[in-house]
């Protein structure tokens, strides 16, 4: 029986190898730090209105187009009394991808309206924060 179980074993390794060898390479996502995202692809002239429209100017100092940037639009709240804060909290954070297509060291623009609109209240206020947490960068093979 345990002949079997190591011929069995030995059958997998070998047909694990060979598709290892023979299957063609996947492009691999590259993971980066918050420095070296901030060194690609960066946010300017970011404005906030008071119903909670964010807009900004994404800038891409890569040399290559950058698709699919990916934001973190954070409503924090804050309370006016912050020693009796209420049972509500209507804060919240969104994940939005910006609908533009940004060439090497050239510049996007987006708008974002919170859906559904914030909310107005009289026992505290919203203090709006975007942020670049993803981006495709698209590179030519060879490059």
């Amino acid at each position: 029986m345990n002949r079997w179980l190591i011929f069995g074993a030995g059958a997998i390794l070998i047909l694990t190898l060979l598709l290892s060898v023979l299957s063609p390479p996947v492009a691999a996502q590259q993971l980066v730090t918050n420095r070296e995202l901030a060194n690609s692809v960066d946010l300017r002239n970011i404005a906030a209105s008071p119903d909670g429209d964010i807009s900004a100017t994404i800038v891409n100092h890569t040399n290559h187009e950058v698709r699919n940037v990916q934001l973190m639009i954070d409503y924090a709240w804050m309370w006016k009394n912050d020693f009796k804060p209420g049972q509500n909290n209507p804060g919240r954070t969104v994940y939005v991808t910006a609908p533009v297509t940004i060439p090497p060291h050239g510049e996007g623009s987006f708008t974002y309206r919170p859906s559904p609109p914030l909310e107005s209240r009289s026992d505290g206020y919203f203090i709006p924060a975007v942020h670049i947490v993803g981006f495709t960068q698209m590179v030519e093979p060879g490059s």
